[in-house]
């Protein structure tokens, strides 16, 4: 039932994959920057354009052919990075199990996860949005680091960084993870890709580099919903700050139509807002710092792709949690958690991870306006049903991790023992 809703859901959203409002901001920074314009340029700077410069080398070509083709060809592109990722993280996953039956149920917990956060994976290709782009960054890092390929793992999570400056959490972890290849490779192709915009047309004015920091970089405050860009009260924010910022500041006038004259759940100053803030970010950190360290302090190329698909899975939901500002189509990376949660489930019947499942399902109905009103949607919007999503998958993750753990210390023992 649950996927016979979410192919009908599908079937719906479909006849707005053409229109693509993304697109529009794509186009327009491609023109400026071929024009020698400031992509970053006033009066808005954040709607239009809030990406690093290595994103313009994505949508520059399309500026070369007419609007029609240069929809077409962003369309493909985005299509070649889902069916790209798809079988990346399916044959990698797959490679080293021999059981056909256990291969089957694998595979049916990937689909699984692609009909549990179908809402994510709709969204960016509804709105023509790049994050596929960085789905298929984080799949190819995948499979290197279980292919023990570490440049080429490097190379795709400095890709992604600089396409979109979140996968940089991922320096820290090869940091501490002590994989030397991997963040020299990160660093370079991070750095190249960022300074590539200017070299390969220079400006007439300030340099994109110089633009972005302006504009995207310079004075913003992660402890603020928006880092203090965008609004402090939005509900397509799903970033943790926003959601935050939702449950604890007085509604602004407004947003407080529809039964409810105020939706936070209790109001603190902005000082306390903050601090609250920046206690739920090192949380969130920590927990992705026990994903990665449950697997040893230095870093072991024997482990399963699934303790590596977990490891990525918590990074990536950190990388939607800790931004600045994060919409429903920036989640389609959370995949991997959900995804590492599910074959665990499938594995292990966990009463803690099934009930993060149960959750995970829950949350991952369709809920378009169409099918249950404005006024339901925009509870769930406000209350941060998509942040909880994240959170509940992130600390599946933790719970993977565990798991995990304590199977390779029994291993370990009866190998002792033996």
């Amino acid at each position: 039932m649950f996927l016979f809703v979410t192919v009908a859901f599908g079937f719906r959203k479909s006849n707005e994959l053409i229109r693509g409002p993304q697109s529009d901001s794509y186009m327009k920074a491609a023109n400026r920057y071929l024009s020698g314009g400031d992509v970053y340029v006033p009066p808005e700077p954040i709607s239009y354009w809030p990406y690093p410069p290595a994103m313009l080398l994505t949508v520059a070509p399309l500026a070369f052919v007419p609007e029609l083709a240069a929809r077409i060809l962003w369309g493909a592109l985005l299509a070649t990075c889902v069916i790209g990722s798809g079988y990346l993280i399916t044959t990698t996953l797959l490679a080293g199990v021999a059981d056909q039956l256990m291969r089957k149920r694998i595979a049916i917990c990937l689909l699984l996860a692609v009909a549990v956060s179908h809402q994510h994976i709709l969204s960016p290709l509804t709105y023509y949005s790049h994050d596929f782009i960085l789905v298929l960054c984080l799949a190819i890092g995948f499979a290197a680091t279980v292919k023990r390929k570490e440049i080429v793992a490097g190379c795709a999570f400095g890709i992604g960084a600089a396409l979109k400056v979140t996968p940089g959490l991922f320096f820290p972890i090869l940091l501490i993870q002590r994989r030397w290849k991997a963040l020299v490779a990160m660093f370079c192709a991070g750095a190249i890709l960022t300074i590539a915009p200017d070299v390969m047309r220079p400006q007439n004015g300030e340099t994109v580099m110089a633009g972005f920091y302006r504009i995207a970089m310079n004075s913003a405050d992660v402890s603020i919903a928006g880092g203090g860009k965008w609004p402090a009260w939005n509900p397509l924010a799903q970033n943790l700050s926003a959601t935050i910022s939702r449950w604890t500041m007085k509604t602004p006038p407004g947003e407080d139509r529809e039964h409810l004259t105020d939706w936070a759940v209790v109001h603190l100053d902005d000082r306390t807002r903050s601090q609250v803030t920046v206690v739920a970010f090192g949380i969130v950190l920590g927990m992705i710092a026990w994903v990665v360290l449950a697997s040893g302090w230095k870093f072991n190329p024997k482990l399963s792709p699934l303790t590596r698909m977990n490891e990525i899975g918590a990074v990536a939901c950190g990388m939607v949690l800790l931004a600045p500002h994060s919409s429903n189509y920036h989640f389609a990376v959370v995949y991997f958690a959900i995804a590492s949660c599910i074959i665990a489930v499938m594995k292990k019947r966990d009463p803690f991870l099934v009930v993060i499942c149960i959750a995970l399902c829950l949350l991952g109905l369709p809920s378009g306006r169409d099918l249950i009103g404005h006024y339901p949607v925009q509870v769930m919007l406000v209350y941060g049903k998509i942040t909880c999503g994240a959170l509940f998958a992130l600390a599946g993750c933790v719970r993977v991790a565990q798991l995990q753990r304590r199977e390779r210390a029994a291993a370990l023992s009866f190998a002792y023992s033996e």
